[in-house]
């Protein structure tokens, strides 16, 4: 990865984790609905993968944090709105953060049930096969999911057909309160790969460059009609499974901060001449300034009338 690459890859982790944390201020306000699952700590992480596709790949995202579909451009505002229920959100506020849906970005979604993403990014995987050779689909998932048996039905059948679909795997060493370790038998999720003969790959998702790189392989791997790899990113989850979560489960609570990548990119950014004091200074006004304009604009619009939650379904 280039220095360039490591700074976007810098500001826009530093933007979500202040537009998070504003969302969770909100939330606790009883201002809006409190269904964030924050993705802080592992930001970089998702970041460097979506660093390494093209704009008209498709990605598939897990239910941890808003860095996906900053990344792919979709604004703070319409990320707020689906929250808030307000007018101007990608779903209308009708599916919340975890519903965001933006297609011509490539952003399709998040499945109703955790791990259902994973037969849709089958179904996906097919259709970029027959339909548009040489695009490729993400799907992010965490340790939790990776126990389901869709999980295990998705990987054989991608496997088995050659998909253009890559399977990346944000462990962070929770399921909701439950250990890894607790609930899963295999010491890393990526070893589960040879059972579908594709690649399995452990990179620590706190180096951006490791991650990219990773992720670089299993593009380049499923465009050329290779198939699947499954990635697996061992991440830090710093916050709470949600807004509320009290964590009272979890013994490294409190001393969990000192495992952030955020800080430690900003000082590799700065011991490369990168990133400076001044630099430092006007991305974090910008920052403040995106987020706030977002609060704004999304505390001026309008509810939704209660119309519009019949409208768009189907049959």
């Amino acid at each position: 990865m280039t220095q360039s690459m490591l700074l976007d890859i810098f500001k826009t982790a530093l933007l979500t984790r202040r537009f998070e944390a504003r969302i969770i201020q909100m939330a606790m306000a009883g201002e809006i609905p409190g269904t964030l699952h924050a993705g802080a700590g592992q930001e970089i992480c998702q970041l460097a993968a979506i660093a390494a596709l093209q704009k008209d790949d498709y990605i598939l995202y897990g239910h941890r944090g808003v860095a996906y579909m900053i990344a792919r451009g979709v604004s703070l505002a319409a990320i707020l709105a689906d929250i808030a229920g307000k007018e101007g959100g990608t779903n209308r506020g009708k599916g919340g953060v975890m519903h965001v849906v933006d297609v011509p970005r490539g952003i399709l979604g998040e499945s109703g049930t955790l791990g259902g993403g994973f037969v849709i990014s089958v179904g996906v995987g097919m259709a970029l096969k027959r339909k548009m050779p040489g695009r490729v689909v993400v799907y992010f998932f965490g340790d939790g999911t990776s126990n389901r048996g869709t999980f295990h039905e998705s990987l054989n059948w991608a496997a088995l057909q050659k998909l253009p679909c890559i399977y990346f795997c944000e462990n962070n060493g929770w399921a909701v309160s439950v250990p890894t370790h607790v609930s899963t038998a295999v010491q890393n999720i990526a070893d589960r790969a040879a059972g579908y003969g594709i690649p399995g790959v452990v990179v620590d998702g706190n180096d951006p460059t490791a991650v990219y790189e990773a992720m670089h392989a299993a593009v380049e791997r499923a465009r050329t009609g290779l198939g699947p790899t499954l990635i697996e990113a061992k991440v830090t989850r710093l916050l709470g499974h949600y807004v509320a979560d009290q964590q009272t489960y979890r013994p490294d609570a409190h001393t969990v901060a000192a495992k952030d990548p955020l800080p430690k990119l900003q000082q590799a950014l700065f011991a490369a001449g990168t990133l400076t004091d001044t630099l430092l200074a006007q991305i974090e006004a910008d920052v403040a300034r995106q987020v706030e304009e977002a609060v704004q604009t999304v505390k001026a619009a309008p509810l939704l009338p209660p119309e519009v939650a019949l409208q768009d379904l189907y049959a």
